[in-house]
């Protein structure tokens, strides 16, 4: 049986159709297994995005949170440095007011003394001390006698001695008493009428 050319020539057409129809339907399963892939790929994205996204809602949940707090703490430090601050504003003006009410009190009942007078008014104290207990260098003593020499030696201890126990029991109250307006010796003043009263026992 011999075929004709007009035959072959459909033949061969018909092959390449089917060809043509083979590869188109390869390409098509091709594309869609790439489209479920990426489809796959998506989803999985989408859901490692909703993971993520779930975490980052928390962590703003707990930034907010913590901002809220802080904000608050800082506007009751802000609150808390105002009060002291007014506390020592108030601290300090209390104090200066009550160091003048106390310079104040003192003018007035005239207790301020500078260091000089202080200084001053404790060699005074000494020197009057001094001057109560050595009597003057120009104080002219009577004229030497044994009779007169042993009263006046009698009298002395005496004397001494009495002043020694007025000195320990009241020490104060001894010096307080000195008349300063003297300028001779308590000593000289006390042993006076001794030495007058042996002196006229003498003589008798």
């Amino acid at each position: 049986m011999h075929l004709t050319l007009s035959k072959w020539k459909s033949l061969i057409d018909l092959a390449y159709l089917i060809l043509w129809i083979i590869a188109n339907r390869r390409s098509a399963t091709r594309s869609k297994e790439k489209k479920a892939l990426y489809m796959s790929e998506l989803e999985r994205k989408v859901q490692t995005l909703q993971t993520e996204a779930t975490t980052l809602s928390a962590h703003l949940t707990l930034f907010q949170r913590d901002t809220t707090g802080l904000t608050t703490e800082n506007a009751e430090l802000k609150l808390r440095l105002q009060a002291m601050e007014q506390q020592a504003q108030l601290s300090d003006a209390l104090n200066e007011a009550l160091k003048k009410e106390v310079e104040r009190l003192k003018t007035a009942t005239g207790e301020i003394t500078t260091p000089t007078d202080t200084f001053n008014l404790g060699m005074h104290h000494i020197s009057y001390a001094q001057s109560s207990f050595f009597p003057p260098q120009n104080t002219q003593l009577p004229p030497f006698h044994p009779f007169h020499s042993n009263l006046l030696t009698s009298s002395l201890n005496t004397n001494s001695h009495a002043l020694a126990d007025m000195m320990q029991q009241d020490p104060l109250g001894l010096l307080q008493g000195l008349d300063t307006s003297s300028r001779g010796s308590p000593f000289v003043k006390s042993e006076s009428p001794s030495i007058c009263a042996a002196e006229s026992s003498g003589t008798v």
